[in-house]
């Protein structure tokens, strides 16, 4: 790869990396939206004297150091952090350091991203729900999220799973509509791409059949929590 292309790499993978959009990144590292545009579009040369200002920005912003960004192989955070990671246990160990709160942190914290991850991949109505509610715009901002909560219970991955699945049930209880037609349009609104299923597949023509379908399911004795899986599955 050119130059340029190695650095739009380079750049595109700690920004991948960050929970924050494009445009965070650029206002938090003091830089213009447009300049973050262009290099992750066109890439930027290495500087022959001292790299312009807001690339010292950027890259301070990162935590990296702007000749990274050039290198070969793409530059990732978690390699500076892995090394720092390493170099502090090794001295740690040397000293005879008691490091066990550091140990039960990073498996705390792996654990809940384990689960976050796994809860995002396999439950995306439950996860979609969450970021609705508590306005999270991002997937890395649902997944801080999930991870904080599953933090909190210091249960093993199993088990905190399952939690975290009772948990977010509660939320669609909590928002859940009653009246059948309130809770046609709330499905189409927090479910777009389910919404868009039912009508591809001809299941369903309008809203107008989606709240005759859920009123029909009340009718027979449903619970509204038990219409919206009855919908959801009917979406599949």
């Amino acid at each position: 790869m050119s130059e340029p292309e190695v650095f739009a790499t380079n750049l595109r993978r700690l920004i991948d990396a960050s929970p924050l959009t494009e445009r965070q990144i650029a206002e938090r590292a003091g830089i213009s939206f447009k300049t973050l545009v262009r290099w992750l579009q066109e890439g930027l040369k290495k500087p022959i004297r001292r790299a312009p200002q807001t690339l010292l920005q950027l890259a301070h912003f990162l935590h990296v150091e702007p000749d990274d960004l050039w290198r070969g192989q793409p530059a990732c955070r978690c390699d500076v952090l892995a090394e720092k990671v390493k170099e502090l246990v090794s001295r740690w160990e040397r000293l005879g350091v008691d490091y066990e709160e550091l140990t039960q942190w990073i498996d705390s914290a792996c654990t809940a991203s384990r689960v976050a991850e796994k809860f995002r991949r396999q439950e995306p109505d439950l996860a979609e729900i969450v970021a609705k509610v508590k306005r999270l715009r991002t997937d890395g901002e649902i997944q801080k999220y999930l991870e904080a909560m599953v933090c909190e219970w210091s249960l093993d991955e199993a088990e905190s799973y399952k939690r975290l699945i009772e948990t977010t049930l509660k939320f669609v209880a909590a928002v859940l509509p009653r009246d059948p037609d309130q809770m046609g349009a709330w499905f189409r609104r927090v479910h777009p791409r389910r919404w868009a299923n039912l009508l591809a597949r001809r299941k369903l023509d309008d809203e107008a059949e989606l709240v005759a379908y859920i009123r029909n399911l009340l009718t027979e004795g449903l619970s509204p929590h038990e219409a919206y899986e009855a919908v959801v599955r009917l979406s599949n």
